[in-house]
Protein backbone atom coordinates (compact mmCIF):
# COMPACT_ATOMS: atom_id res chain seq x y z
CA UNK A 1 0.00 0.00 0.00
CA UNK A 2 2.74 2.42 0.59
CA UNK A 3 4.64 2.01 -2.74
CA UNK A 4 1.70 2.64 -4.58
CA UNK A 5 0.75 6.07 -2.56
CA UNK A 6 4.62 6.75 -2.93
CA UNK A 7 4.84 5.77 -6.55
CA UNK A 8 1.58 8.17 -7.44
CA UNK A 9 2.82 10.91 -5.37
CA UNK A 10 6.30 10.96 -7.71
CA UNK A 11 3.77 10.59 -10.69
CA UNK A 12 2.04 13.56 -9.84
CA UNK A 13 5.31 15.19 -8.93
CA UNK A 14 7.37 14.37 -12.44
CA UNK A 15 3.42 15.70 -14.06
CA UNK A 16 3.71 18.92 -12.62
CA UNK A 17 7.34 19.05 -13.46
CA UNK A 18 6.59 17.95 -17.42
CA UNK A 19 3.54 20.66 -16.98
CA UNK A 20 5.81 23.71 -16.37
CA UNK A 21 8.35 22.96 -18.76
CA UNK A 22 5.63 22.69 -21.33
CA UNK A 23 4.11 25.93 -19.86
CA UNK A 24 7.42 27.60 -20.01
CA UNK A 25 7.88 26.67 -24.07
CA UNK A 26 4.67 27.97 -24.51
CA UNK A 27 4.49 31.18 -22.98
CA UNK A 28 8.02 32.12 -24.91
CA UNK A 29 6.30 31.13 -27.43
CA UNK A 30 3.31 33.58 -26.97
CA UNK A 31 6.03 36.42 -26.03
CA UNK A 32 7.81 35.94 -29.19
CA UNK A 33 3.89 35.99 -30.88
CA UNK A 34 3.24 38.98 -29.20
CA UNK A 35 6.75 40.97 -30.23
CA UNK A 36 6.54 40.11 -33.95
CA UNK A 37 2.92 40.55 -34.23
CA UNK A 38 2.86 36.80 -36.51
CA UNK A 39 2.55 33.30 -35.50
CA UNK A 40 5.99 31.96 -33.97
CA UNK A 41 6.44 28.21 -36.07
CA UNK A 42 5.52 30.24 -39.20
CA UNK A 43 2.02 28.27 -40.78
CA UNK A 44 1.80 25.78 -37.32
CA UNK A 45 -2.01 26.28 -36.55
CA UNK A 46 -2.80 27.89 -39.70
CA UNK A 47 -2.31 25.04 -41.63
CA UNK A 48 -5.88 25.19 -43.45
CA UNK A 49 -5.40 27.80 -45.01
CA UNK A 50 -1.26 27.46 -46.19
CA UNK A 51 -2.43 27.21 -49.67
CA UNK A 52 -4.26 30.55 -49.91
CA UNK A 53 -1.62 32.20 -48.42
CA UNK A 54 0.90 30.30 -50.85
CA UNK A 55 -0.74 31.82 -53.58
CA UNK A 56 -1.60 35.21 -52.15
CA UNK A 57 2.51 35.45 -51.65
CA UNK A 58 3.06 34.50 -55.18
CA UNK A 59 0.37 36.82 -56.75
CA UNK A 60 1.81 39.61 -54.38
CA UNK A 61 5.24 38.33 -56.07
CA UNK A 62 4.02 38.97 -59.71
CA UNK A 63 2.66 42.67 -58.38
CA UNK A 64 5.80 43.89 -57.08
CA UNK A 65 7.37 42.89 -60.63
CA UNK A 66 5.54 44.35 -62.87
CA UNK A 67 5.33 47.34 -60.43
CA UNK A 68 9.25 47.40 -61.01
CA UNK A 69 8.98 47.58 -64.57
CA UNK A 70 6.62 50.14 -64.39
CA UNK A 71 8.79 52.17 -62.28
CA UNK A 72 11.27 51.87 -64.72
CA UNK A 73 9.31 52.76 -67.26
CA UNK A 74 7.89 55.95 -65.45
CA UNK A 75 11.50 57.49 -64.70
CA UNK A 76 12.23 56.96 -68.80
CA UNK A 77 9.14 58.95 -69.54
CA UNK A 78 10.10 61.53 -67.21
CA UNK A 79 13.25 61.57 -68.51
CA UNK A 80 11.56 62.48 -72.03
CA UNK A 81 10.04 64.93 -70.49
CA UNK A 82 12.31 66.63 -69.11
CA UNK A 83 14.25 66.47 -72.39
CA UNK A 84 11.87 67.49 -74.50
CA UNK A 85 11.13 70.50 -72.57
CA UNK A 86 14.50 71.49 -72.84
CA UNK A 87 14.08 71.33 -76.43
CA UNK A 88 11.44 73.18 -76.33
CA UNK A 89 13.26 76.00 -74.53
CA UNK A 90 16.43 75.66 -77.03
CA UNK A 91 13.87 75.79 -79.95
CA UNK A 92 12.18 79.13 -78.89
CA UNK A 93 15.83 80.49 -78.28
CA UNK A 94 16.47 79.85 -81.67
CA UNK A 95 13.66 81.80 -82.74
CA UNK A 96 14.53 84.60 -80.49
CA UNK A 97 18.54 84.31 -81.96
CA UNK A 98 16.74 84.19 -86.02
CA UNK A 99 14.68 87.56 -85.15
CA UNK A 100 18.08 89.24 -83.97
CA UNK A 101 20.05 88.06 -86.70
CA UNK A 102 17.33 88.88 -89.36
CA UNK A 103 18.88 92.41 -89.43
CA UNK A 104 22.18 92.27 -91.63
CA UNK A 105 24.12 94.94 -90.02
CA UNK A 106 23.73 92.40 -86.26
CA UNK A 107 23.97 89.33 -88.17
CA UNK A 108 27.76 91.09 -90.00
CA UNK A 109 29.06 90.50 -86.35
CA UNK A 110 27.20 88.26 -84.29
CA UNK A 111 28.16 85.18 -85.37
CA UNK A 112 24.72 84.03 -86.45
CA UNK A 113 26.32 80.51 -88.12
CA UNK A 114 28.24 79.79 -84.45
CA UNK A 115 25.13 80.43 -82.66
CA UNK A 116 23.15 77.75 -85.13
CA UNK A 117 26.38 75.59 -84.79
CA UNK A 118 25.82 75.57 -81.13
CA UNK A 119 22.04 75.42 -80.72
CA UNK A 120 22.10 72.47 -83.23
CA UNK A 121 24.82 70.76 -81.38
CA UNK A 122 23.18 71.06 -77.94
CA UNK A 123 19.83 69.49 -79.43
CA UNK A 124 21.82 66.72 -80.75
CA UNK A 125 23.53 66.13 -76.90
CA UNK A 126 19.87 66.17 -75.70
CA UNK A 127 18.76 63.72 -78.42
CA UNK A 128 21.89 61.22 -76.90
CA UNK A 129 20.14 61.00 -73.87
CA UNK A 130 20.71 57.90 -72.22
CA UNK A 131 18.92 55.51 -69.09
CA UNK A 132 22.18 53.30 -68.30
CA UNK A 133 23.14 52.22 -71.42
CA UNK A 134 20.36 52.78 -73.31
CA UNK A 135 19.50 55.40 -75.54
CA UNK A 136 16.17 56.63 -75.16
CA UNK A 137 15.23 58.36 -78.23
CA UNK A 138 16.75 55.77 -80.54
CA UNK A 139 13.35 54.01 -80.84
CA UNK A 140 13.86 49.74 -80.61
CA UNK A 141 17.70 50.29 -81.63
CA UNK A 142 18.16 51.64 -78.13
CA UNK A 143 21.90 50.03 -77.94
CA UNK A 144 22.91 52.23 -80.70
CA UNK A 145 23.79 55.89 -80.67
CA UNK A 146 20.89 57.65 -83.02
CA UNK A 147 23.09 60.95 -83.58
CA UNK A 148 25.26 60.67 -86.62
CA UNK A 149 27.54 62.81 -84.65
CA UNK A 150 27.61 66.21 -83.93
CA UNK A 151 25.07 67.71 -86.22
CA UNK A 152 26.63 70.75 -86.71
CA UNK A 153 29.14 69.02 -88.59
CA UNK A 154 26.65 68.14 -90.97
CA UNK A 155 27.69 69.69 -94.66
CA UNK A 156 26.21 72.21 -96.60
CA UNK A 157 22.60 71.19 -96.86
CA UNK A 158 20.95 74.63 -98.76
CA UNK A 159 23.66 76.43 -101.25
CA UNK A 160 23.96 80.26 -101.39
CA UNK A 161 21.20 82.09 -103.38
CA UNK A 162 17.65 80.93 -103.40
CA UNK A 163 15.02 80.16 -100.89
CA UNK A 164 14.80 76.45 -100.45
CA UNK A 165 11.87 74.58 -101.14
CA UNK A 166 9.15 72.92 -98.66
CA UNK A 167 10.99 70.15 -96.00
CA UNK A 168 9.79 66.92 -96.11
CA UNK A 169 10.47 65.03 -93.39
CA UNK A 170 11.78 61.21 -93.94
CA UNK A 171 10.25 57.98 -92.33
CA UNK A 172 12.48 55.38 -92.04
CA UNK A 173 14.31 55.35 -95.25
CA UNK A 174 16.22 52.93 -96.24
CA UNK A 175 17.99 54.64 -99.41
CA UNK A 176 17.34 58.81 -99.74
CA UNK A 177 15.32 60.62 -101.91
CA UNK A 178 16.63 62.76 -104.31
CA UNK A 179 16.68 66.24 -103.07
CA UNK A 180 18.60 68.40 -100.13
CA UNK A 181 19.28 64.86 -97.96
CA UNK A 182 20.28 62.95 -101.07
CA UNK A 183 22.93 60.72 -98.75
CA UNK A 184 22.49 59.39 -95.24
CA UNK A 185 25.71 60.89 -94.28
CA UNK A 186 23.83 64.35 -94.82
CA UNK A 187 21.25 63.55 -92.36
CA UNK A 188 21.49 64.06 -88.79
CA UNK A 189 20.88 60.43 -87.81
CA UNK A 190 23.24 57.89 -87.64
CA UNK A 191 23.29 55.86 -91.20
CA UNK A 192 25.41 53.17 -89.34
CA UNK A 193 23.23 51.25 -87.59
CA UNK A 194 24.42 48.13 -85.93
CA UNK A 195 23.08 44.39 -84.83
CA UNK A 196 20.33 43.99 -83.30
CA UNK A 197 19.20 47.05 -84.47
CA UNK A 198 18.63 48.46 -88.41
CA UNK A 199 18.66 51.97 -89.65
CA UNK A 200 14.72 51.71 -89.50
CA UNK A 201 14.30 51.26 -85.90
CA UNK A 202 16.28 54.27 -84.87
CA UNK A 203 12.53 55.63 -85.85
CA UNK A 204 10.04 53.14 -84.44
CA UNK A 205 8.50 55.03 -81.41
CA UNK A 206 5.84 52.72 -81.19
CA UNK A 207 6.93 49.06 -80.38
CA UNK A 208 9.01 50.14 -77.13
CA UNK A 209 6.36 48.26 -74.75
CA UNK A 210 5.85 47.07 -71.58
CA UNK A 211 3.73 44.63 -69.91
CA UNK A 212 1.90 46.14 -67.04
CA UNK A 213 0.19 43.03 -65.63
CA UNK A 214 -0.25 39.87 -67.47
CA UNK A 215 -2.78 40.92 -70.34
CA UNK A 216 -2.05 44.50 -70.74
CA UNK A 217 1.05 46.02 -73.04
CA UNK A 218 1.71 49.49 -73.16
CA UNK A 219 4.05 51.35 -75.88
CA UNK A 220 5.87 54.30 -74.82
CA UNK A 221 8.97 56.39 -76.24
CA UNK A 222 10.35 59.19 -78.50
CA UNK A 223 12.21 58.65 -81.59
CA UNK A 224 14.81 61.28 -82.56
CA UNK A 225 13.36 60.44 -85.67
CA UNK A 226 9.89 62.20 -85.36
CA UNK A 227 8.91 65.20 -87.74
CA UNK A 228 9.15 67.55 -84.49
CA UNK A 229 12.67 66.79 -84.19
CA UNK A 230 13.41 67.01 -87.92
CA UNK A 231 11.76 70.37 -88.52
CA UNK A 232 13.04 71.76 -85.51
CA UNK A 233 17.23 70.48 -86.80
CA UNK A 234 16.26 71.19 -90.40
CA UNK A 235 14.96 74.96 -90.06
CA UNK A 236 18.18 75.79 -88.09
CA UNK A 237 20.11 74.15 -90.61
CA UNK A 238 18.60 76.40 -92.80
CA UNK A 239 19.37 79.29 -91.06
CA UNK A 240 22.54 78.53 -90.77
CA UNK A 241 23.07 77.88 -94.61
CA UNK A 242 21.37 81.25 -94.94
CA UNK A 243 24.37 83.29 -93.49
CA UNK A 244 26.55 82.58 -96.74
CA UNK A 245 24.15 85.06 -98.30
CA UNK A 246 24.63 87.90 -95.44
CA UNK A 247 26.98 90.21 -97.37
CA UNK A 248 26.35 88.60 -100.61
CA UNK A 249 22.75 88.98 -101.13
CA UNK A 250 21.36 90.48 -98.06
CA UNK A 251 17.48 90.50 -99.59
CA UNK A 252 17.68 86.75 -100.06
CA UNK A 253 19.54 85.86 -96.87
CA UNK A 254 16.61 87.53 -95.25
CA UNK A 255 14.12 85.99 -97.06
CA UNK A 256 15.49 82.88 -95.97
CA UNK A 257 15.65 83.49 -92.58
CA UNK A 258 11.89 84.25 -92.45
CA UNK A 259 11.73 81.11 -94.51
CA UNK A 260 13.83 79.57 -91.32
CA UNK A 261 11.32 81.32 -88.73
CA UNK A 262 8.59 79.64 -90.26
CA UNK A 263 9.47 76.84 -90.05
CA UNK A 264 10.58 76.76 -86.71
CA UNK A 265 6.98 77.98 -85.36
CA UNK A 266 5.74 74.56 -86.99
CA UNK A 267 8.90 72.67 -85.29
CA UNK A 268 7.82 74.05 -81.99
CA UNK A 269 3.95 72.93 -82.53
CA UNK A 270 5.14 69.38 -83.44
CA UNK A 271 7.27 69.50 -80.42
CA UNK A 272 4.49 70.76 -78.14
CA UNK A 273 2.56 67.58 -79.85
CA UNK A 274 4.99 64.77 -78.99
CA UNK A 275 5.17 66.20 -75.50
CA UNK A 276 1.40 65.94 -74.97
CA UNK A 277 1.56 62.50 -76.29
CA UNK A 278 3.97 61.62 -73.85
CA UNK A 279 2.43 63.28 -71.31
CA UNK A 280 -0.44 60.90 -71.79
CA UNK A 281 1.88 57.89 -71.38
CA UNK A 282 2.87 59.33 -67.57
CA UNK A 283 -0.57 59.46 -66.75
CA UNK A 284 -1.47 56.60 -68.19
CA UNK A 285 1.90 54.93 -65.99
CA UNK A 286 0.84 56.46 -62.90
CA UNK A 287 -2.60 55.34 -63.02
CA UNK A 288 -1.25 51.68 -63.46
CA UNK A 289 0.80 52.03 -60.63
CA UNK A 290 -1.75 53.18 -58.93
CA UNK A 291 -3.86 49.98 -58.99
CA UNK A 292 -0.67 48.15 -58.63
CA UNK A 293 -0.35 49.43 -54.99
CA UNK A 294 -3.72 48.73 -53.79
CA UNK A 295 -3.32 45.54 -55.55
CA UNK A 296 -0.33 45.31 -53.38
CA UNK A 297 -1.98 46.59 -50.22
CA UNK A 298 -5.06 44.67 -50.35
CA UNK A 299 -2.87 41.37 -50.66
CA UNK A 300 -0.82 42.04 -47.62
CA UNK A 301 -3.52 42.56 -45.77
CA UNK A 302 -5.17 39.59 -46.97
CA UNK A 303 -1.31 37.57 -46.07
CA UNK A 304 -1.64 39.57 -42.99
CA UNK A 305 -5.28 38.05 -41.75
CA UNK A 306 -3.88 34.78 -42.30
CA UNK A 307 -0.19 35.03 -41.03
CA UNK A 308 -0.96 37.75 -38.12
CA UNK A 309 -1.65 37.02 -34.76
CA UNK A 310 -4.62 38.55 -32.70
CA UNK A 311 -2.65 40.23 -29.81
CA UNK A 312 -5.10 40.47 -27.20
CA UNK A 313 -5.70 36.81 -27.78
CA UNK A 314 -2.20 36.43 -27.11
CA UNK A 315 -1.98 38.95 -24.38
CA UNK A 316 -4.95 36.37 -22.50
CA UNK A 317 -2.97 33.39 -23.09
CA UNK A 318 0.22 34.79 -21.76
CA UNK A 319 -1.84 35.97 -18.60
CA UNK A 320 -3.52 32.25 -18.50
CA UNK A 321 -0.09 30.07 -19.08
CA UNK A 322 1.10 32.73 -16.08
CA UNK A 323 -1.45 32.04 -13.71
CA UNK A 324 -1.13 28.01 -14.71
CA UNK A 325 2.79 28.19 -14.01
CA UNK A 326 2.59 30.19 -10.74
CA UNK A 327 -0.09 27.10 -9.42
CA UNK A 328 2.30 24.51 -10.93
CA UNK A 329 5.48 26.34 -8.95
CA UNK A 330 3.15 26.21 -5.36
CA UNK A 331 2.49 22.35 -6.00
CA UNK A 332 6.26 22.06 -6.62
CA UNK A 333 7.25 23.82 -3.77
CA UNK A 334 4.76 22.16 -1.64
CA UNK A 335 6.11 18.65 -2.59
CA UNK A 336 9.51 19.76 -1.40
CA UNK A 337 8.42 20.40 1.52
CA UNK A 338 7.13 17.16 1.97
CA UNK A 339 8.60 14.93 5.35
CA UNK A 340 10.01 11.24 3.99
CA UNK A 341 7.20 10.24 6.14
CA UNK A 342 4.71 12.39 4.72
CA UNK A 343 5.48 11.60 0.85
CA UNK A 344 5.40 7.59 1.96
CA UNK A 345 2.04 8.12 3.01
Amino acid sequence: MVAVTGTTQLATQLEVTRNIRLLNLELNKQNQQLGSGRYADGLIGVAPQALELGLLKSQLGTVDNYKAGVQIVQNRVNLYATTIEQIIDLATDAKDMMIKNRDTFFASTSAPQVQASVALDQIGNLLQLRDGNRYLFAGTNYTDNPINGAISGLPTIYPAGTVPGAFTPLTAPTTFPAGNYTAATDFYINPTATAPGTYDDFYDNTSTTIYSDDSEQISYGVSAGETGFQTLIDAIIRFRDATADISTDPTTYQARVDDAMAQLDTAITQLKSIASRNGYKQQQLAEVMDRHSRAEDTLKTRIGQIENVDIAEVSVNIKNLQTSLEASYVITRDSLQLSLVNYLK
